[in-house]
């Protein structure tokens, strides 16, 4: 398995000098001098001459790297100061970034004559097909929705980041409780033997949500390892082996309810900057709990759009330039998020899952008859930004000619809308007691059935 340490050069993350701690006449003289972000500084480290730096004292050189040094020369330069005072406002600015867990500015310097790395198609193609071979990194996510595995091809993939939208009671949450509990399932049994962070900001994982998350839980554990059972009997009547049966072979020991709920780790958020200070100090998080030996698999963030829709509602009982202004900034701050989670799933080889709201918009095409229709929330910057995108809703909703059974009412849609891998369509699952689980061939058959006669018609 892939381990990261605190040395290790990572994609870096641009942030604005406006959201890092530091001291105003620090940050008054880098914004006068032009630099607006963490990107425009690193640009200007990495632009490094052959001129020895100078001025630097002692102290300093014991953080600066001898590379880096020459890099503060031209910095300096940039900033008219002298190489001490540059070298004061770097190492401030290395200590922002770890305040807030994501990488010095000084670990991404590289030398300017190196050229822009790249891969061919070819070699990613050949690099994956050899490391699901030999790892567990190219597993996805099972929810163990038959239907909903085999639309997603195979589950929730890891190294993405993925959005679920819905209206509210319609069974976000719990897809993505079950998510939390199948990403601990063993590499034995196909898993990805993962914790998962949670970021909740709507309380629905607090409080009686740990219960729910221990029903699911042990309801994994008793499917996994009747499932185990039954394959171990059917191997030793093959080979006419009488000997006992001996599970804990099977079946990892440690593989309980309780150390499911264990791997799970929580994080309540009460307002939009908690939030985003929660979502940005995860990569110590992520890897403190790695170098434990319990890396995460899922971070799943439940809801984004809660905080920046109360504050744009907030925003809305004001004047219209103050909530001209809050749009503006919120639809910075989600494509900011977004380009962080992305690099967040690809860097530490998980899977990110974004739960939205949906919000009304006018359907200028007129195509629902009503002149509205619902549509995921966040805007289309967001929408862009999300590597796949589902939607689920009630199929009795979508589907009225649907006989009204007791499992109709029930049942839930689950629909892929993007993909840049998988073709759209449609998979259908019930929440039951155990967790969620697919529908019934009957249902299936009979949404077979309705298309055939619209086919017909």
């Amino acid at each position: 398995m892939q381990t990261h340490s605190n040395t290790t050069i990572r994609n870096f993350v641009s942030l604005p000098l406006l959201d890092l701690p530091l001291r105003p006449s620090t940050l008054a003289h880098l914004l006068r001098c032009g630099f607006a972000s963490t990107g425009d500084v690193v640009h200007a480290l990495n632009m490094s001459t052959s001129t020895n730096s100078t001025g630097i004292d002692a102290n300093q050189e014991e953080r600066v790297s001898s590379n880096d040094r020459s890099c503060v020369t031209h910095f300096a330069e940039e900033l008219g100061c002298d190489a001490s005072k540059a070298a004061d406002y770097v190492l401030e600015l290395d200590d922002a970034m770890n305040s807030v867990g994501l990488p010095k500015v000084t670990t991404t310097n590289e030398s300017k004559d190196s050229p822009p790395a790249y891969k061919t198609a070819a070699s990613i193609l050949k690099s994956k097909r050899v490391s699901a071979t030999q790892t567990i990194h190219t597993r996805q996510i099972v929810s163990f929705c038959m239907p909903l595995d085999r639309l997603l091809g195979g589950g929730i993939p890891l190294s993405e980041l993925t959005e679920i939208a819905g209206l509210p009671g319609v069974g976000k949450t719990q897809l993505c409780m079950q998510l939390a509990v199948d990403a601990r399932l063993p590499a034995k049994q196909g898993g990805v033997e993962g914790c998962t962070v949670v970021i909740d900001s709507e309380g629905s994982w607090c409080g009686s949500g740990s219960e729910r998350l221990y029903h699911m839980a042990t309801s994994l554990v008793d499917h996994v390892k009747g499932s185990a059972r039954r394959r171990a009997e059917a191997k030793r009547a093959a080979v006419g082996d009488g000997g006992p049966l001996a599970l804990d072979n099977l079946v990892p020991e440690w593989f309980t309810a309780e150390s499911i709920l264990e791997g799970v780790h929580i994080f309540r958020v009460h307002d939009e900057s908690s939030q985003t200070a929660t979502l940005y100090s995860l990569p110590r998080f992520l890897l403190e709990q790695e170098e434990k030996g319990n890396p995460v698999k899922l971070v799943v963030i439940d809801s984004l759009a809660f905080h920046y829709r109360a504050a744009g509602s907030a925003a809305r009982s004001k004047n219209r330039y103050t909530k001209n202004s809050t749009t503006l900034n919120n639809t910075y701050n989600l494509t900011r998020i977004a380009t962080f989670l992305s690099g967040l799933a690809s860097e530490y080889e998980l899977a990110v899952v974004a739960m939205n709201h949906m919000t009304t918009r006018i359907d200028r095409n007129n195509t629902t008859g009503s002149g509205t229709k619902l549509v995921p929330a966040l805007g289309e910057s967001w929408a862009h930004s999300v590597t796949s995108r589902l939607i689920i809703d009630h199929y009795r909703r979508t589907n009225p000619d649907v006989p009204l059974t007791s499992d109709a009412k029930e049942l839930r849609s689950c629909t892929l809308v993007k993909s840049p891998h998988k073709p759209p369509g449609t998979a259908l699952f019930t929440i039951t007691d155990k967790g969620i689980r697919g529908a019934n061939a009957q249902l299936e058959e009979l949404q077979q059935q309705q298309k055939r006669a619209r086919i017909g018609e």
